[in-house]
């Protein structure tokens, strides 16, 4: 089969099967199994050749059949039943947890410096009930042996494209002697975060550029993907870019039942969107983790990750695992033929589209910077943003920042050489800036963006402290301190034309044994302290706090609500949505002349111990969208569907309920409003809806 687009609506099907299950496939219809998969609007599976347990499902001449497979192949007539209905069947490797040659070869096995085996350990450092022992898949005789293997299914079978599962060293490996070999060869033998960065990136990109030739000699228009715990880097030298000469499109496992939560995955799709690469968004129908027999999700929860990643641009992957008998669970099948269907219907909507991100926000991830914190920070600047209705995008130093007005450095961005050019380019050519915390510090933690007039003063002496907003900047927040957790920085303006918005104020004392008031932090003194929480310049806003990754931890209202305020103040109103209530998320995309909008509503209860619950979709009844930077007489109508009627605050919104798709025909078009961009012009607007917020 000739390469076509990415699929749009794949199925991930693991079949990770203990050699103990004895009645294997014994319920087993491959017609059955695939009319299921045609019923259920899906275009591709992800068949299995090998799993977990080092076991295949292939007559294989050099691994290790299941022992009840019985002589079948099981990957073959999927294959071929699959391929018969026009659907693809990419074929699933195990790489760096293979039970079975784990046990057999153990000198090819990673090591931690402790010279003990690496194994899949929980956060606890607890072992995991599935105890996968991690290979070094750069041994070169587990790569030889590796390399023969996928040379045989080559040979065997039509390879729409090959999924290379857990290539990735484990965090605190590989010390084997052939690891130690390869890090003294690349210089990486000191064990430091930088060095872990550059193993990962050294070793995935070595495995792919062995594996990739040797399918595409065979199959030049296979899919190959090398999958792994995907690190991002803002130095684009160490992130996802490294790989790209050996696959063609990026696939983001990101269960929200699972341990990844609900904001791992947008994160991961805004950087993924930005890379030139077509991927998809991997999610599962489970109700906990992959492996989940019997456990569905709810129809609500699997609409919105879905839903989520098309509006981004991406397609859509759904993990699911046959039992060990051969029958698809219909109930699982049920759910996702009612979310593909819809996912299909709405391709029309998004075809030919491209993405319209209305703001830049650089990584925070680095291998200086603790990865929690960096994950916390990228986060928490996604879902502010979000929820003020603008659409990020994440970006790394090799982007190009000409398409953003304003650029998002959050909490901890260490500046590179190149960043540091583009940084300057950007705000010499009018770019604005709004950074907190240390964003703006070199890999050696010193202050780098010598173009702002700012200087920093080192760490505050205590925490908590807390902000003193000025009257002239949120009049409905100055009444009151409010309180910030985390430690902070010093900083004061270097120039007279720095302003302070919100002042700092510190306790009457940092809470100790000898020192401590009530239940939780002092209270603050009556006098302002010398630093301030928040300063201003042309074109930059400083926060000395890690205001993004505080949000993420504590969810402080008036935090987002005076970054938002500040972005009002350098760029004005979102291209669309504001106003529109915070549970409401929009996405917009460029489609010629035409913008296109995706309004989702799902609220993610944390109702269960175990994870957030997702089982409602919110209507839009009663809403408005506002809009900036319109033409005279443009008009916005729903997908298929009618105009919408219009009043002072906006397009009034039909009573849909989950997902709402909106066109506005012409808005990239010559003749837009003169003397607006994208962001439009309506800072009075906004600042008046966010001080009756905060009233409120």
């Amino acid at each position: 089969m000739a390469r076509r687009r990415l699929p749009r609506r794949q199925v991930h099907l693991d079949f990770h099967t203990s050699p103990l299950i004895h009645d294997l496939l014994s319920e087993w219809d491959a017609d059955a199994f695939a009319e299921t998969m045609l019923r259920a609007h899906v275009d591709s599976v992800t068949v299995f050749a090998k799993c977990h347990h080092g076991l295949s499902y292939y007559p294989t001449e050099l691994g290790q059949p299941h022992p009840f497979l019985q002589g079948r192949d099981l990957l073959g007539e999927m294959i071929e039943r699959l391929h018969v209905r026009g659907i693809r069947a990419p074929i699933y490797y195990s790489v760096g947890w293979e039970e079975r040659l784990a046990r057999l070869h153990p000198e090819w096995c990673q090591l931690k410096r402790d010279g003990t085996f690496a194994r899949k350990e929980a956060a606890q450092g607890a072992v995991d009930p599935d105890k996968w022992w991690y290979l070094n898949f750069l041994h070169p005789e587990y790569l030889a042996w590796m390399s023969a293997e996928v040379e045989e299914l080559c040979a065997s079978y039509p390879v729409d494209g090959l999924f290379f599962d857990i290539v990735q060293f484990h965090p605190d490996g590989d010390f084997s002697d052939h690891g130690r070999r390869f890090r003294a060869e690349h210089g990486l033998v000191a064990h430091t975060g930088a060095n872990q960065a550059r193993l990962a990136t050294l070793g995935k990109e070595a495995f792919a550029r062995h594996m990739s030739p040797l399918i595409w000699a065979r199959h030049p228009d296979a899919r190959p993907f090398y999958n792994s715990a995907h690190v991002l880097s803002v130095d684009a030298s160490l992130g996802l870019r490294q790989i790209h000469r050996w696959q063609r499109h990026w696939e983001i496992e990101s269960l929200p039942s699972g341990f990844w939560g609900y904001y791992h995955f947008p994160r991961m799709g805004r950087h993924v969107s930005t890379l030139g690469r077509s991927w998809l968004g991997m999610t599962g129908r489970f109700q906990r983790m992959w492996g989940d027999f019997g456990g569905f999700k709810p129809l609500a929860a699997l609409e919105y990750e879905c839903f989520r990643t098309q509006a981004l641009g991406g397609c859509n992957s759904i993990g699911d695992q046959l039992p060990p008998r051969g029958r698809l669970e219909p109930a699982a099948y049920r759910l996702i033929e009612h979310v593909y269907q819809q996912v299909a219907q709405a391709e029309p909507f998004y075809q030919g589209s491209e993405s319209a991100f209305d703001v830049g926000v650089l990584l925070a991830s680095h291998h200086t910077v603790p990865s929690q914190h960096a994950t916390l920070a990228e986060e928490g600047a996604v879902l502010m943003l979000e929820e003020a209705h603008y659409d990020p995008a994440l970006l790394d130093d090799r982007s190009d920042l000409v398409p953003f007005e304003l650029v998002v450095l959050p909490d901890a961005t260490r500046i590179t050489d190149r960043l540091y050019r583009t940084l300057r380019a950007h705000y010499a050519d009018g770019g604005s800036l709004l950074l907190s915390h240390d964003a703006g510090c070199g890999v050696d933690g010193r202050w780098r963006l010598d173009f702002l007039p700012l200087d920093i003063h080192g760490d505050e002496a205590v925490a908590p402290t807390y902000w003193r907003v000025r009257e002239a900047f949120f009049p409905a927040l100055s009444d009151s301190d409010r309180v910030f957790y985390e430690r902070g920085k010093r900083v004061a303006g270097s120039a007279a034309d720095t302003h302070v918005l919100v002042d700092r104020a510190l306790p009457y004392f940092e809470r100790s044994d000898e020192h401590f008031m009530s239940h939780f932090q002092a209270p603050p003194v009556r006098e302002h302290h010398t630093f301030p929480a928040v300063i201003a310049g042309e074109r930059f806003v400083y926060f000395a706090d890690p205001v993004f990754a505080g949000y993420r931890r504590h969810g402080s209202s008036a935090h987002r609500d005076v970054v938002e305020r500040a972005i009002h103040r350098l760029v004005g109103a979102p291209l669309a949505g504001a106003g529109l209530p915070r549970t409401v998320t929009r996405f917009a995309r460029r489609r010629g002349d035409d913008l296109i909008i995706t309004l989702l509503h799902y609220v993610p209860q944390r109702k269960a111990l175990e994870g957030d619950v997702l089982e409602e979709r919110g209507s839009f009844a009663g809403m408005r969208l506002a809009l900036s930077g319109l033409r005279e007489g443009a008009v916005v109508r729903a997908f298929g569907g009618a105009v919408l009627a219009r009043d002072a605050a906006g397009w009034l919104l039909p009573a849909s309920q989950g997902r709402l798709l909106l066109e506005v025909p012409g808005y990239f078009a010559a003749g837009a409003t003169p003397g607006t961009n994208l962001l439009g012009t309506s800072r009075a607007a906004c600042q008046a809806r966010l001080d009756e917020e905060a009233r409120s």
